[in-house]
């Protein structure tokens, strides 16, 4: 059986791998949709900037591409701080199981079923 350390690592490994091809697929849309006309300004950018550029958009797949960044960097930033795998609600550990799933998941079952009661339609 992995040990939590060996898991911590496949998590970090897994989202930071994750981080890096949605930001390399946001570069590749951004270009692909003509928001920015050749690869020596995409250099110039970083990847915030991309970020707003892509939101303000108003592209559909654009607008994935940056919400998916943004919940994966704030799952890296929970890594930097020690609070990987807290819940952001209630700061109770999020399951293992749903974190192997996703390993950017904010939220623990529980507040997440609460969210879908009280917000959905």
């Amino acid at each position: 059986m992995a040990t939590p350390e060996r898991i911590d690592d496949v998590l970090q490994h897994n989202l930071e791998a994750q981080y890096e091809t949605l930001a390399a697929s946001l570069r590749h849309e951004v270009i692909s949709n003509a928001l920015i006309s050749n690869l020596t300004a995409m250099k110039k950018l970083e990847l915030n900037e991309l970020i707003k550029m892509a939101k303000s958009s108003y592209i559909p797949t654009l607008l994935d591409l940056a919400a998916k960044i943004e919940k994966v960097d704030a799952a890296v930033c929970t890594l930097t701080l020690g609070m990987y795998g807290l819940c952001a609600d209630c700061e109770e550990e999020i399951e293992a199981d749903d974190l192997l799933k996703d390993p950017a998941q904010p939220r623990c079952r529980a507040c997440r079923e609460h969210s879908r009661y009280h917000h959905d339609d």
